[in-house]
């Protein structure tokens, strides 16, 4: 009997096979079969090629994934001049961060760039790739590396350039020992080890999590209290990613609070919610209004239309409705740190 599982499983690996045929058909020679090289040291080949025979689902899910895309994604391409900018190439196509260290930026691939952040970036070692286990007996060694398994491994390409570092060495996510991964890699329940899809700026169920808020009408005014629930600032480090709070009193213009990181041209000041941070807005109710509203929105791209913006969360009043309406369910704490299961 024939599972539901089990025709996914079949259309993926078709699709996998239309992939590499598509590729051939290109006569692009880094996929030609029979590459001698052991798979660590193929980065120069898509990660389809290299990685993806065996283990295919987790390529499906980095191929979805900002990682696969850092070379590709048009924003930061438009935002970098195609990226004219060399300071910007070295994390959006690195070469294994395990052979310049966790403490430096990473040495720029000069080849294969539009797979972005490639599976053996993050994974390639010397003579295996790093894992949480060790499976000496696997086609590509993977190898217990404990430097791998903490939120270290994430600094040289978050770090040097967009300090997201030096917000999570104050968090209260540092603290007790929460890394990147338990909230951005969280472990999966089809298969061993962590999702590797894309869970940040352009999920917004995922970014729902990022805070908590509470909106109450207090007198002549409505007080909207938000809690950054990340172990970084919120907005994150891209300049593209907006957060908004929109108050709305019946019919008039609305009134308008906006969360974005300056980027490096402009001189205002960075009004972000700092690390951890509860902030409170009051916007003041115009005298007979009886219908107001607050929306709280996410733009992950800076010229995306109010109308296509992600809702985050909520709020109305017209005369005896409830003053008072929380968000604190729609967020998510961070997870506990845990040890690694195993898996890529």
């Amino acid at each position: 009997m024939t599972t539901t599982r089990d025709t996914a499983r079949a259309a993926r690996v078709a699709r996998a096979g239309a992939i590499v045929l598509a590729l051939a058909s290109c006569r692009i020679e880094e996929v030609a079969p029979g590459d001698p090289r052991p798979p660590w040291q193929q980065i120069d080949r898509p990660s389809l090629a290299a990685c993806g025979g065996c283990h295919f689902e987790v390529y499906e899910e980095w191929e979805r994934s900002l990682h696969h895309r850092a070379w590709s994604n048009e924003n930061v391409r438009a935002e970098t001049n195609a990226f004219a900018q060399p300071g910007c190439r070295a994390c959006h196509s690195p070469l294994p961060i395990f052979a310049t260290g966790l403490d430096r930026r990473p040495a720029y691939r000069d080849v294969n760039q539009w797979d972005g952040v490639h599976c053996l970036s993050c994974h390639g070692l010397d003579d295996g790739v790093a894992a949480a286990r060790d499976v000496p007996d696997a086609p590509c060694r993977p190898r217990r590396v404990p430097d791998f398994l903490t939120a270290q491994a994430c600094w040289p390409c978050h770090e040097p350039t967009h300090h997201a570092f030096e917000e999570y060495d104050r968090s209260d996510a540092r603290a007790v020992g929460v890394r990147c991964v338990d909230c951005h890699m969280q472990p999966t329940l089809h298969r061993a080890g962590r999702s590797h899809g894309p869970h940040g700026g352009l999920d917004p169920e995922f970014v729902k999590r990022a805070v908590a808020w509470q909106v109450e009408r207090a007198g002549d005014v409505v007080r909207v209290t938000l809690r950054n629930r990340t172990g970084h600032k919120f907005p994150g480090e891209i300049p593209s990613r907006i957060f908004q709070v929109r108050f709305t009193a019946d019919d008039a213009e609305p009134t308008w609070v906006t969360f974005r990181k300056p980027g490096k041209t402009e001189t205002r000041a960075d009004d972000r919610l700092d690390v951890d941070e509860t902030r409170r807005l009051e916007f003041p109710i115009p005298a007979g209004a009886r219908r107001l509203a607050i929306a709280l929105l996410w733009k992950p791209f800076p010229l995306l239309p109010d109308e296509a913006a992600a809702v985050l969360g909520e709020w109305s009043e017209e005369s005896g409705a409830p003053a008072v309406e929380s968000g604190e369910e729609a967020g998510v704490s961070p997870p506990e740190a845990s040890p690694e299961a195993g898996g890529p």
